[in-house]
């Protein structure tokens, strides 16, 4: 049987001692779960203010950090499983013992280490010795100068640790993959919150200063229960590892509930062996059920990560198992990217589809993570969602951001954040063959003001790979590197490393690469096929065999003249070289009985060329309904691993996804994909295709409200293929007789509208909404039709979440009329236009009247049809009760609030909803407006105390002000109100720009207060 037990190493900070950590110790003694298989052990240096004895010295952290290597060697020599957790300086320790390990090859050394938790460590360093350095110029000590804000020493440590730890994808000897969570404090001024997050992805903020955040008072404390949950973890984790390893050795196929991640435990293989990467092998075998359960022992978090929150998604690293990176131009390319010339400017990797381009930019991704930059990979068709992640990963916080994408100065602060970060980056944009979608709303990408601009900073280097080499297009910035097919010789050489030898001779190789122009996909397609046919795992009568044979197979157009180095490739004719190699693999697989594999693939080619989450779309009802399948949704296992065999699909798994069916992506290159849309098939029957790829999406958003964020992870997974496939059936040039399929197509769009909105994706939203509205006629449909009613209600949505009031109310007052005439006044629909236009009235000032009326009426109606305990009914009664406040009404808003928060009890609402936090934020002001101060105080507090959105979004800035309008009723409390205002103006200032509405209203409030006689 497997030991379970868990070995606790604290590390305390600087000043401090092992007695900072007994409450820690003392819960962890009493909780019943950890109880007989938890060991705590306390990890003790000398860190003393200052030394006067002039024979001792205050010791360097790196020998703080060697000791502690010692300790763990000589103190738990037999411990399996370790899990650190530090405070203060105790995270720069335990940083540099890994960097150090590492810098020396002693990578595996560490594999024993599960879990790293750090608790308000100066990540980016501590200001507040500043003040203390001031006032005694001549204190010296080592320890503490570590603590000074960017200290390069600490700076080289994060790097490994960021490169080598956080986002480590094998064991080795210069690697190993930790877990690694970073933790402020709000009311830390020591290490603010900012701080102690630094460049680490995971962690988050709880309410404490720096010192109570590591003497939790009970077991409830946030910061207790980070380090119980990661313990847990560690065991579940060691629990599963015989089951693991027996599947490893039955298969080793990473994908499966036993594949190695960057948090489970190395392979055992008796020797020195490296892991795979995750993301490398086979496609997982989808599931028969609807919705597979998650991983076994996973912890589903109650509250979803949003797209603010969760960690920048890594490059596809996965793809680099696929082999080395051929050509000299290219290996010198990759090296003068990441130079110090390289910086400070825009690199096009310009060429041919399938020549590479997007291989080189993830060889110089690879080697910029290695070195310590922090990387970030953009597709197009989840642009504008990515660029909103790096954002929040450059510190912006979460008002910030929200207020950016709100008033459309998104790129600029994007731009700002990058040019300030003082770490080493590289931004790449992969597959920019649209490259005005990098630009400006108003103009062309050349002006250098949109997405895509030359770094002012001297660490940053943009990278962009696209089919457009035009000078003109991108401007005088950016510098154009084209990229030329392989010659013959390293064509050769790849065709003979992916086949393992097999498939023939040098020379062999070198015609067939000659044959097929060099180009890296077509040779990689051309080699997958030779493969499987000669290890058996496709058996056919055809002629092809090896290089030689495949290369009679393909269509002799194709070929060089006598003479000739080989073909002089364009576009067209590298497209139609692809073209013929793809078409050679789906012929095989048909003749192998699976007719399916190449049905499917011109399917997902329906959809965007942003990773697709397959297991979601196969799992639904809708291939088993479409003519394309017959009943054959649960056995397309063998046609997936017969497309990626032949290198049709790239699999690969998505770290540090939670839900199991969202780890699993598939990719189709560009040209594959472009060249599959053509497919004379697919264009005879686009309402099949289409049809059924539009139909796919839909099922996977069935019952899946895009307005609630716990479904935001899926809507943001599937809105690039939504908006795709929605878009191309409505508005492109497919010969669509099914109008059933517009109809489908109308309902996604207005769906994913929804969820981008509810996002704060409005720039998207807009750009989706507007064309349909505009262009409705050309594909059949009136303005005034029901389903483009839905679009135009999404518009008006789109002008008042804008805080555009006029032109909110002008659309939705056309929607309701019409959808009036046409669903009746009370319809679901209707009143939910009806809802959006008295909010666009009741927010101008002077029409709250005129508002209540409204929306007396709709509750009345909302009660009748959809009850009056609904969510939509409860929403409006919200609005109401805000009406009320404004009209002075302030008993009948209590009341309203009230009875609104007691049925969302009863329906058990998690008490962080942001819908409850807004209406306890109502029941506050409209306690204060009775002079209730007292139990106002009571709910603002516990509205604080049960907000789980970040401390710097939008919505807990609003609750912190209307608790200093609380203080300020109560007697004798103003001074506490005075600093309580202070602090979260000095936050606002810190998080928005002067001009944001709260910051205003915040500050005119504290102008006020300090005119008033003291």
């Amino acid at each position: 049987m497997v030991s379970t037990r868990v070995d606790l190493v604290l590390v305390h900070g600087l000043f401090s001692s092992a007695k900072v950590w007994q409450a820690f110790e003392a819960l962890i003694a009493d909780d019943p779960e950890l109880a007989g298989w938890v060991s705590v052990h306390t990890f003790q240096y000398d860190s003393p203010l200052i030394r006067l004895r002039p024979d001792r010295r205050v010791a360097e952290t790196d020998d703080v950090a060697d000791q502690l290597g010692t300790f763990l060697e000589n103190g738990l020599p037999d411990a399996e499983r370790i899990v650190l957790v530090t405070h203060s300086q105790g995270g720069l320790v335990v940083q540099r013992f890994l960097a150090r390990k590492l810098w020396h090859g002693e990578g595996r050394e560490l594999t024993r280490i599960k879990h790293f938790t750090m608790f308000a460590c100066p990540n980016t360093g501590s200001g507040f010795f500043l003040t203390v350095r001031k006032a005694l110029p001549l204190w010296r000590n080592p320890q503490e100068r570590q603590l000074r804000p960017f200290d390069r020493a600490v700076t080289e440590a994060q790097r490994t640790v960021l490169s080598s730890v956080v986002h480590a994808r094998e064991y080795s000897d210069q690697e190993c993959p930790i877990p690694v969570l970073a933790y402020g404090g709000t009311a830390d001024d020591v290490v603010p919150p900012v701080v102690a997050r630094g460049v680490f992805p995971k962690g988050g903020v709880v309410t404490a200063d720096h010192f109570s955040i590591v003497q939790p008072a009970d077991r409830s404390a946030a910061a207790y229960q980070s380090v119980r949950r990661a313990l847990i973890k560690v065991a579940e984790e060691a629990r599963r590892e015989p089951g693991e390893q027996v599947a490893r050795a039955a298969a080793d196929e990473p994908g499966q509930d036993g594949a190695a991640t960057p948090e489970a435990a190395p392979r055992s293989t008796g020797g020195p062996g490296r892991s795979p990467a995750p993301g490398a092998g086979s496609v997982p075998e989808p599931r028969q059920q609807d919705v597979p359960g998650p991983r076994p022992g996973s912890a589903v978090p109650a509250t979803p990560l949003l797209p603010d929150s969760v960690a920048f998604p890594p490059p596809p690293f996965g793809q680099l198992a696929d082999g080395q990176l051929k050509g000299r131009d290219r290996l010198a390319l990759v090296a003068h990217l990441l130079s110090e010339e390289a910086r400070q400017h825009v690199h096009v990797v310009a060429g041919l589809g399938g020549s590479g381009k997007s291989r080189i930019a993830l060889e110089a991704a690879d080697r910029a993570r290695r070195a310590g930059y922090r990387v970030w990979w953009v597709s197009p068709p989840e642009l504008n969602l990515r660029m909103r992640m790096i954002a929040r990963d450059l510190g912006a916080p979460s008002i910030t951001v929200e207020r950016a994408w709100l008033v459309g100065t998104a790129m600029d602060l994007v731009w700002t954040l990058l040019d300030d970060c003082p770490d080493p980056w590289l931004l790449i944009f992969d597959n920019a063959d649209d490259p005005e979608r990098l630009g400006p709303p108003d103009g062309p990408v050349s002006r250098g003001t949109g997405w895509l601009r030359t770094p002012k900073n001297a660490n940053g280097t943009v990278l962009v790979t696209s089919r457009v080499r035009s000078r003109n297009a991108w401007g005088t910035a950016g510098r154009i590197h084209q990229v030329l097919p392989l010659d013959e010789v390293d064509g050769a050489s790849m065709l003979l490393e992916r086949t393992g030898g097999l498939g023939g001779t040098n020379e062999d190789a070198r015609r067939l690469s000659r044959q097929l122009g060099g180009l890296p996909l077509a040779l990689r397609q051309a080699a997958d096929v030779i493969k499987a046919v000669h290890e058996s795992r496709i058996r056919l009568d055809s002629d092809i065999r090896d290089f030689d044979t495949f290369r009679r197979v393909v269509e002799p157009g194709a070929c060089a003249a006598p003479g000739q180095d080989g073909p002089h490739l364009g576009e067209l004719l590298g497209r139609e070289i692809v073209e013929k190699v793809c078409g050679i693999g789906m012929d095989l697989l048909t003749q192998h009985d699976l007719p399916q594999a190449a049905t499917l693939l011109k399917v997902f080619a329906c959809l965007s060329i942003a990773p697709i989450p397959y297991r979601h779309l196969l799992s639904g009802p809708a291939l088993a309904e479409s003519p394309l399948f017959t009943g054959a949704a649960g056995t397309l296992s063998p046609a997936l691993k017969g497309l990626e065999e032949l290198g049709l699909v790239d699999p690969y798994e998505h770290e540090d996804v939670p839900d199991l069916d969202l780890a699993g992506l598939l990719t189709l290159h560009p040209v594959v994909h472009g060249v599959l849309r053509e497919d004379k098939e697919v264009r005879e029957r686009p309402g099949d295709y289409y049809g059924l790829a539009l139909r796919m999406v839909l099922a996977a958003t069935h019952a899946r409200n895009p307005d609630h964020p716990a479904n935001w992870p899926l809507w943001a997974a599937l809105s690039p293929h939504a908006l795709e496939v929605a878009r191309t059936c409505l508005l492109g040039d497919l010969k669509l007789n099914d109008r059933t399929v517009r109809t489908d197509a109308l309902e996604l769009a207005r769906l994913t509208a929804r969820y981008l909105i509810a996002a704060g994706l409005l720039s998207p939203a807009y750009a989706l909404v507007l064309p349909l509205i505009e262009c409705c006629d050309s594909y059949g449909f009136d303005c005034d039709d029901r389903e483009i009613l839905g679009l135009r209600h999404e518009h008006g949505r789109i002008h008042l979440d804008r805080e555009q009031l006029g032109e909110a109310e002008e659309v939705l007052a056309l929607v309701v009329a019409a959808r009036t005439a046409i669903l009746g006044e009370n319809h679901a629909d209707t009143l939910a236009s009806r809802h959006k236009l008295a909010r666009a009235i009741n927010e101008q000032a002077g029409r709250e009247g005129e508002a209540e009326v409204l929306l007396r009426s709709i509750v009345e109606a909302e009660n009748q049809v959809r009850g009056p305990e609904h969510y939509d009914t409860l929403v409006v009664r919200h609005t109401l009760a805000r009406t009320m406040l404004s009209l002075g009404t302030h008993r009948e808003a209590e009341a309203e609030a009230r009875e609104i928060l007691a049925i969302s009890r009863r329906d058990h609402w998690p008490p962080a909803t942001p819908e409850t936090l807004r209406v306890r934020e109502t029941l506050t002001h409209a306690l204060l407006a009775q002079d209730r101060a007292v139990e106002a105080e009571e709910v603002i507090v516990g509205a604080l105390d049960d907000a789980s959105q970040p401390q710097d979004s939008n919505l807990v800035m609003r609750l912190r002000y209307t608790y200093v309008l609380v203080l300020l009723g109560m007697r004798g409390r103003t001074p506490e109100a005075v600093n309580t205002l202070r602090a979260l103006v000095h936050d606002l200032d810190r998080v928005v720009t002067s001009d944001h509405p709260l910051s205003l209203q915040a500050r005119a409030l504290l102008d006020r207060l300090r005119e008033m006689p003291t």
